[in-house]
């Protein structure tokens, strides 16, 4: 679809343009959700039931939803058009130039947004996850490895992971385990999990995420913790998520002073355990034994998975800091960054 012809159709008939958008949206939300119910979907969306019930009861006399008591599916033809409905609401929403622009402005050699707003629909979380699981797979290949840290995005996206055949990769943890977060999206339970769908191999750090430096120096001598630091320095494609400074502050064990001194400096924004601010410039590198941002291979392919209005900034600072192949996020938190980088 053409970003012109969506442009002349806002311009001629804005209101036929805003029913195709409400129907385009109805539609990717079914496909994401279904079986889903008007009443869920009115409420996941911020829409009223009205407005569902009318785009679902269009969407089903054109053969493209059914309608059954556990709630509204796509059809066969529904599934066809899938990806033009994708396309027009990327055009109608401008999410391509969005995209352009922020790569430019980031430095980033792609960028990939998602229509909508993870923080008020979780399926839009799914929808990334989904996307950059593509993305990462493309950058694969035999004998390849893949580094991942944690975090619910990350989650979404080894989810979402799949190989058509199985692929011999290696899959590691870009760092130690969080002694805090959730067991299921910790940075060894994706890789695991990574590699399963994939079909390929992984190795794991079972140490703590924050240590002592000097203990951290005796584990590096440990032959297993070495083999696998050595698989994540070289690591072909490297999948992070990112933290915002202050939360992740209040969850971690550091000092009392560390954490006022942190802030104080300015940080907003952290990954791999070490935080950044606004400018990019690391203001406290990681005490837990796993990627080393400065002794990466200048090969290693840096993908960010990142959403959510509120980690606007946080994503500006890690990707100021480091050069990255691809950032996958969603529209709100693309605009806020948009938003921020141009005022």
């Amino acid at each position: 679809m053409q970003d012109g012809f969506v442009q002349l159709m806002q311009t001629l008939a804005p209101d036929l343009a805003q029913e195709m958008s409400l129907r385009a949206l109805v539609l990717e939300r079914i496909a994401a959700m279904a079986p889903v119910g008007r009443r869920q979907l009115a409420a996941r969306l911020g829409l009223t039931e009205r407005e569902i019930r009318s785009a679902a009861n269009t969407l089903k006399e054109g053969g493209f939803i059914s309608f059954d008591a556990s709630g509204m599916t796509l059809t066969a033809r529904g599934a066809d058009v899938l990806p033009q409905v994708a396309e027009f609401t990327r055009a109608i929403h401008g999410l391509t130039e969005l995209e352009n622009r922020l790569a430019e402005l980031l430095n980033v050699a792609r960028v990939c947004v998602i229509s909508g707003d993870s923080e008020a629909d979780e399926s839009v979380k799914g929808e990334i996850g989904r996307i950059a699981a593509q993305r990462v797979r493309s950058l694969l290949h035999n004998g390849s490895t893949l580094a991942v840290t944690g975090g619910s995005t990350i989650a979404a996206t080894a989810r979402a992971m799949s190989a058509s055949a199985p692929m011999r990769v290696m899959v590691v943890p870009a760092r130690g385990g969080f002694g805090r977060q959730d067991v299921a999206t910790q940075a060894n339970t994706l890789a695991a999990e990574i590699a399963g769908r994939l079909g390929g191999h992984h190795r794991l750090i079972h140490l703590p995420d924050h240590m002592d430096e000097a203990v951290k120096q005796e584990m590096l001598k440990l032959p297993d913790v070495r083999e696998v630091m050595e698989l994540i320095q070289r690591a072909d494609v490297i999948l992070h998520g990112i933290g915002c400074a202050e939360e992740n502050i209040r969850e971690t064990k550091l000092s009392a002073s560390q954490a006022r001194k942190l802030l104080a400096d300015g940080a907003v924004g952290e990954a791999f355990g070490s935080y950044f601010d606004r400018d990019g410039k690391c203001l406290l590198e990681s005490s837990s034994i796993g990627v080393d941002l400065a002794r990466l291979s200048s090969q290693s392919k840096m993908i960010a998975v990142a959403a959510g209005k509120q980690k606007a900034e946080a994503i500006i600072a890690v990707l100021r800091h480091d050069r990255h192949a691809l950032l996958v996020t969603d529209e709100a938190a693309a605009r806020e960054m948009l938003r921020l980088l141009t005022h």
